[in-house]
Order: structure tokens, then sequence, then C-alpha cells
């Protein structure tokens, strides 16, 4: 399946352009079935909050969100998907843009709204790790 998915990947890199890959592969990302926070458990820290700040500090308790100066981030240490995280040479980053989606999907569930979501670092570009700002304020 790695083999195959790369091969995918590969050919979404040269026969499309940034943007449509990333909406394709955001929208494949709101349906993940290999998220680490099913819909459920996030209803349920949502059902818990009495308010969004509650809901942030819940989710920096129980998932990968981090508040770092009243900014917040989803990082994670390594790249968990299951459809390349066993050979992860020579996967394209646009692989990423899934998380994207799934993340923007999240927080849509959680709060309500839309947010804005900017991958700033991947395993897979090379970095030391996944770090996602998740915007609040803009859209």
């Amino acid at each position: 399946m790695t083999i195959w998915i790369k091969e995918l990947l590969k050919n979404l890199d040269e026969k499309i352009d940034t943007s449509t890959r990333k909406s394709i592969l955001g929208a494949c990302g709101e349906k993940c079935p290999f998220t680490h926070l099913p819909d459920d458990k996030l209803l349920n820290i949502k059902s818990e909050s009495k308010d969004e700040n509650e809901f942030l500090e819940m989710l920096c308790e129980k998932w990968r969100l981090k508040n770092e100066n009243g900014k917040y981030f989803v990082v994670f240490d390594k790249c968990y998907c299951p459809l390349v995280n066993e050979d992860l040479k020579g996967t394209s980053q646009s692989l990423c843009f899934c998380t994207l989606g799934n993340i923007k999907h999240k927080f849509r569930i959680g709060l309500g709204r839309d947010v804005a979501v900017e991958m700033q670092k991947t395993i897979l570009a090379g970095d030391d790790e996944c770090r996602f700002y998740i915007d609040l304020n803009n859209l």
C-alpha cells in the first residue's frame, strides 16, 4: 500500500497544482479513519467544556494542541499516518494536506466555526516535527 500511496502522491505533485492538491487531500483528511482524536471523543470534550477557552485547555491536556504564549499549535513528534509511516523515504509532503484538512475539521466541530490552519513544519519535509498553527481569529 505504501508504494501505491507514494506513486499517487508523486503523480498528484506532477500533474496538479498545489492549491488543488491541498483541496483534494484536505477533503480526504476530514474523513481520515486513522485520526488520533475521533469525532465522538472530540464532541465529548466539547460537551464537557463550558466555553471556547476551556475547550482549548482540554484539547491541550487530551490531544496534541499546545498553547505557546497565547498562540495555538497542533504538534506531532513523528508522522503517524499508517499509510506511509513504516517507510517515509520518498513520500511527498503533499500528504500533509490530509492532516491539515483533518485539523480544520476538528476545530470546525469543536468550535462550531472555521479557523485558519497553517502548516509550518512537517516530518515529510525533513523537519523534526509536524507543526500546524491554529489561527483562531482569522480565516
